[in-house]
């Protein structure tokens, strides 16, 4: 068997520079009383020399991780990306590195990503969890000690943050709009029946309903996976079931991609003769023709305000679990027909 030649250790790069290993390891880890001058000549040896630091093996001597783990349940959402993009950049500055896991709404498959990531001996888990997962399945977690935070899928766990978006007021928001511009029939599409993301947005479109004495009908509620596909797929349900329903409430922009699809295979003109508003605000959504009117969820904001709770946790700050609920804000473009008028082609 050829061996591999050993790569410079830090006692090596101690010889170079002149200092103990101690302040070496310092310097490289960025720990310590040592100067951002030997943290940056050090540093510089260190990638003359050709050095890799084990970060496995500085874990198993201090028995601390700068490793955190992200399980989301749908990584293809846009909606993960923001998030994702804010929480990864806040714990990088902090010092800390993100493992992402997608579970495609799995529930064994999430179970082995949160024991695979533990053995990894990550500092903290942030979680958006599969449909239907109860707070029980967080047992282990809670057994073996590790900080976690739940986000935009609520599960009522009284051991967790969580940090989600005021799904109701977001379903209010959404139904008011189509009430004011004289629309009060219309359908709700999309995500999963008695998820409590889906029974919130459901239960603010009710309220802002009843203020005018109208009801939602059954039939125009239409749950199927919050994805484009399944977009296309109740819309075009709704389309067969109700002709002459002219609006719909999509249950995330994602949801209203595959909308716009159906509706342009049906003939149909959103802005003109159909009405959509979804959910997310995603940069896309502004990019569709016509644009699309939804309700802001701050993606970005919960994915920083996820990631200084989970930093807090991992710390030891001991606090008591909280909830932090984005407040959505209603973003009027041409989707909805006598909105507003169109930009002229």
């Amino acid at each position: 068997m050829v061996r591999r030649p050993k790569g410079p250790s830090i006692k090596d790069i101690a010889q170079a520079v002149g200092l103990s290993t101690a302040a070496v390891s310092y310097a490289l880890s960025g720990n310590g009383r040592v100067s951002i001058e030997t943290q940056e000549n050090v540093r510089r040896v260190a990638d003359a020399m050709g050095f890799i630091r084990n970060d496995t093996a500085a874990r198993l001597r201090t028995g601390e991780s700068n490793l955190l783990g992200v399980i989301v349940h749908d990584i293809s959402n846009p909606f993960f990306a923001e998030l994702l993009s804010d929480f990864e950049a806040f714990c990088y500055e902090a010092g800390y590195l993100t493992i992402v896991a997608n579970t495609k709404d799995d529930l064994a498959r999430q179970a082995t990503l949160i024991d695979a990531l533990v053995a990894q001996n990550v500092a903290g888990l942030l979680i958006s969890p599969g449909h239907t997962t109860s707070c029980d399945m967080m047992a282990g977690l809670r057994r073996r000690s590790k900080p976690y935070v739940i986000c935009v899928r609520d599960i009522n766990d009284p051991s967790a943050d969580f940090i989600g978006a005021d799904d109701e007021t977001a379903g209010y928001l959404a139904a008011r709009h189509l009430i004011d511009t004289g629309i009060v029939e219309f359908g709700f599409v999309g995500g999963h029946e008695g998820s409590k993301t889906w029974a919130g947005r459901l239960q603010g479109i009710r309220r802002a309903l009843g203020e005018v004495g109208k009801s939602i009908a059954l039939e125009h509620i239409i749950p199927t996976s919050p994805t484009n596909e399944g977009g296309e797929i109740a819309t075009r349900r709704l389309l067969e079931t109700n002709p002459d329903c002219c609006a719909a409430i999509c249950f995330n922009d994602y949801v209203a991609f595959g909308a716009y699809a159906a509706l342009h295979l049906a003939g149909r003109l959103v802005g003109v003769n159909y009405s959509i508003v979804g959910f997310d605000n995603l940069p896309q959504s502004s990019s569709l023709l016509p644009a699309l009117t939804t309700v802001d969820l701050f993606p970005r904001t919960i994915g920083r305000h996820a990631a200084a709770t989970l930093l807090e946790k991992v710390r030891g700050a001991g606090l008591e679990p909280r909830r932090y609920l984005v407040e959505p804000t209603l973003v009027v473009r041409h989707s909805v027909a006598g909105a507003v008028p169109h930009p002229r082609l």
